[in-house]
C-alpha cells in the first residue's frame, strides 16, 4: 500500500475513527484501520484496508504489532493516529521506535502523560493559574475520614480509561461517607489507591459544559474553535457527548493556550471546562491530546482537525482558517436516550428536546449518503452490545454473582 502519497493508519474503528477516515477519504487520502471490535469505520468506504488485533489495544504487544504491520502490509511513512487514550499512551511511550516508521500525530510521553494524569493535570493547572474542582487525593481508605468534604462528591481514578471499559464511567458519585467507602472500595480492586482521586462535583447541566478545541506547534496555538457540549450520556456523568453546539465562548481558547504552552504541545488538543455558577469562573475538567468525539462537527466549521494533523506531519506549513460557527453534530444512538434521562430529571420537555433539531445545520456522527454503510453497521453493533447487557444483567439476576468485567481492550 506504499505507492502514492502515505495513507493513515487509524487506531480505533468507532464514531471517532469513522469521523477521521471520512475527512482524509474525501481528500482522497487512504486510511487503513485496525481495532479490536469493528464498528463504524471498519465498514467505510474510504477505508482501503482493515485488520482485527486479537488483543488489548496497549502495551509492549501492541506496539510490536504495529511495527509488524507496517513492513507487511506497507504502511511505512503512513501518518498514525491514536484516538483512544490507551492508544495514546502506547504511542506516546514508544514515539522513538514508532516514529522511526511512521509519522505521529501523539506527543510525547512527557506531554501525554501530564494530560492524561488528572493528578498531573492539576498539577499543570496550578501552574498556569487555571482553577478547576477540588481534588484530594487520599493515599488509603483510612485517608477519606480526614477529608473535609461537601457532598456530593465524585470518586475517579486519575486515569479513567480503565474504569470506563470495566464500568462505563468515567467516575462514582458518592452522596455520603458511607457511599464514599463504598465508591472508594469498588475503584481501589481496579485500579492501585494512589491512583484514586476525590473531587467536588460542580452543579450544572450540558449547558455549563464547554470545550476549546486546538490547532498548535511547539506550544503556540495556531488556530481553534470553541463549543458547548449540551448534552452527554449518560447525563450525570457521561462517557461522552452526544450533543454539541459550536458556538462562541469568550476566552476560552486563552485558557486552552496557556496549557498549550506549558505542555509544548504540537497537534491537537481538545481542553474540556465546566463553568461553576458559584463563581462564574471555568473549571478546567480534561485535556484530550487526540481527536474527541465530536471533531467531526469541526469539518464543517473549517477546522479539519484530521486534515491538519496530515499535513502537520508530512511536514507542510499549516494555518488553520478561523472557525465558522452554527453547527450542531448529534449523535443519535445515544441523543436521544439522554434527552429521556433529562426529561426524566426535568431537564428539558418532549417540545424542548424536539426544538433541537430545528437550531442549526446538524452533522450526524455516523449516517452520511456518501458513505451509508457505517450507520447500518453502529446500529447492528449497538443491538449485540444492548443484547450482551441483557444476558449479563439475567445472569446476575440467575446466579447472585456480577458478571465478569469486560478487558481493558477498548
Amino acid at each position: 500500500m506504499s505507492e502514492g502519497r502515505p495513507g493513515a493508519l487509524v487506531l480505533g474503528s468507532d464514531f471517532r475513527g469513522l469521523a477521521a477516515v471520512r475527512a482524509l477519504g474525501r481528500k482522497g487520502i487512504p486510511s487503513f484501520v485496525v481495532c479490536n471490535d469493528p464498528r463504524s469505520a471498519w465498514y467505510s468506504r474510504y477505508s482501503v484496508g482493515r485488520e482485527r488485533w486479537a488483543g488489548k489495544l496497549h502495551g509492549d504487544d501492541f506496539r510490536d504489532y504495529l511495527l509488524e504491520l507496517a513492513d507487511r502490509r506497507g504502511l511505512r511513512g503512513w501518518v498514525l493516529y491514536a484516538l483512544q487514550d490507551e492508544t495514546v499512551e502506547t504511542v506516546a511511550e514508544n514515539a522513538g521506535v514508532l516514529g522511526d516508521v511512521y509519522r505521529l500525530t501523539t506527543p510525547g510521553w512527557d506531554s501525554a502523560r501530564r494530560a492524561l494524569d488528572k493528578h498531573l493535570m492539576n498539577e499543570l493547572a496550578d501552574l498556569v493559574g487555571i482553577p478547576y474542582p477540588k481534588t484530594w487525593y487520599p493515599k488509603g481508605a483510612q485517608d477519606l475520614t480526614w477529608l473535609n468534604l461537601t457532598y456530593p462528591v465524585l470518586v475517579k481514578p486519575t486515569m479513567s480509561t480503565w474504569l470506563q471499559h470495566s464500568m462505563r464511567r468515567k467516575a462514582l458519585w458518592a452522596h455520603d461517607f458511607a457511599e464514599l467507602r463504598e465508591s472508594y472500595r469498588t475503584l481501589a480492586a481496579l485500579v492501585p489507591p494512589e491512583e484514586i482521586v476525590v473531587q467536588e462535583a460542580i452543579a450544572g447541566d450540558g449547558h455549563t459544559q464547554v470545550s476549546a478545541a486546538v490547532f498548535c506547534r511547539d506550544g503556540e496555538v495556531l488556530g481553534g474553535m470553541t463549543a458547548r457540549r449540551t448534552r452527554q450520556y449518560p447525563i450525570d456523568l457521561g462517557l461522552s457527548s452526544c450533543y454539541v453546539e459550536a458556538m462562541p465562548v469568550p476566552g476560552l481558547i486563552e485558557l486552552a493556550s496557556s496549557l498549550v504552552e506549558e505542555l509544548g504541545l504540537s497537534g491537537v488538543a481538545e481542553v474540556e471546562f465546566k463553568q461553576d455558577e458559584r463563581d462564574g469562573r471555568y473549571k478546567l475538567l480534561d485535556i484530550n491530546v487526540r481527536l474527541w468525539g465530536w471533531h467531526g462537527l469541526c469539518v464543517p466549521c473549517g477546522m479539519d482537525f484530521t486534515s491538519l494533523l496530515y499535513q502537520q506531519a508530512m511536514g507542510q506549513d499549516v494555518k488553520p482558517a478561523g472557525p465558522v460557527y452554527g453547527w450542531r453534530w448529534r449523535r443519535m444512538l445515544t441523543d436521544l436516550p439522554a434527552a429521556l434521562q433529562e426529561m426524566r430529571a426535568g431537564i428539558t420537555t418532549p417540545w424542548g428536546y424536539l426544538a433541537s433539531f430545528a437550531r442549526g445545520r446538524t452533522v450526524p456522527s455516523v449516517f452520511a449518503a456518501d458513505d451509508p454503510l457505517p450507520g447500518v453497521a453502529d446500529i447492528a453493533v449497538a443491538v449485540r452490545r444492548a443484547s450482551k447487557r441483557t444476558l449479563n444483567r439475567r445472569c446476575r439476576a440467575a446466579t447472585g454473582h456480577a458478571p465478569l468485567l469486560p478487558d481493558r481492550s477498548g
